[in-house]
């Protein structure tokens, strides 16, 4: 089986592919790309069986190049570093995910399901898979935050607000914890949008639930929870009021 490995990052192609090497004898790779668009090249030009996809790589997903396609003409292993996505937005019938650092044996266990679809010789329509993958982010209860020095997995209900520093974000949490993230606060507001979050000024995404007045006199001030003060932006203040 032909495979070709998809991944931003050089370290998390050099890794897979020693692990493929190593333990993956029916598996040859036949290219390492680092962006969707050079995958999508070179998946035309080379048809490999399998692609190894990472899923995160700004400014596109793995998500994107599978939207290229209207059937897919191979089979797809998701590598993922968990991040803002879901395992269970990823763990659907016909495709497969590894989480890194990656698992020897369940990187054999992908590569043999991979193969038992391989030989049922059909390809999948993306029409449908996709919008269920979609669909399915909407059950994430947790995010993992990359920040500049460590790695924190924090539960969704426990954010009280989402802070915007330059092209960073600061996630502030009811125990009182803040968490500094290397992504920006328009990624988090699209996020968790449909999760009772709200963008209320252009520093701020608040978890409506930690809502406790709004301040009127002042001008309009968001008063959370632990009774921090945030500004309320006059062009969102209608509907913002209405989401409550």
């Amino acid at each position: 089986m032909k495979a070709l490995l998809v991944d931003d990052e050089v370290r998390g192609l050099e890794s897979l592919s020693v692990l493929i090497s190593n333990y993956c004898p029916d598996v040859e790779i036949v290219k390492l790309c680092r962006s969707v668009t050079d995958a999508y090249t070179q998946i035309a030009l080379l048809k490999p069986d399998i692609v190894f996809l990472d899923v995160d790589m700004p400014p596109l997903t793995g998500f994107d190049l599978l939207r290229m396609y209207e059937e897919l003409p191979f089979e797809v292993i998701f590598v993922t570093a968990f991040d803002h996505y879901s395992i269970d937005a990823i763990k659907f019938s016909a495709l497969y995910y590894l989480l890194k650092p990656v698992n020897i044996g369940e990187l054999r266990d992908a590569v043999k399901k991979a193969a038992l679809y391989l030989n049922r010789g059909r390809y999948r329509s993306t029409a449908h898979f996709i919008p269920a993958l979609l669909h399915n982010t909407n059950d994430i209860k947790r995010l993992v935050i990359n920040g500049s020095s460590s790695t924190d997995l924090i539960e969704i209900a426990q954010i009280l607000y989402i802070e915007a520093n330059n092209t960073y974000s600061t996630f502030h949490l009811q125990n009182g914890r803040k968490i500094a993230s290397t992504r920006g606060i328009k990624e988090y507001e699209e996020m968790l949008e449909h999760k009772g979050f709200f963008r209320i000024h252009k520093s701020y995404v608040v978890n409506t639930r930690y809502v406790v007045a709004i301040d009127k006199k002042n001008g309009d001030m968001v008063v959370m929870e632990n009774k921090v003060r945030l500004p309320l932006a006059l062009r969102r203040k209608e509907a913002f009021l209405s989401s409550l």
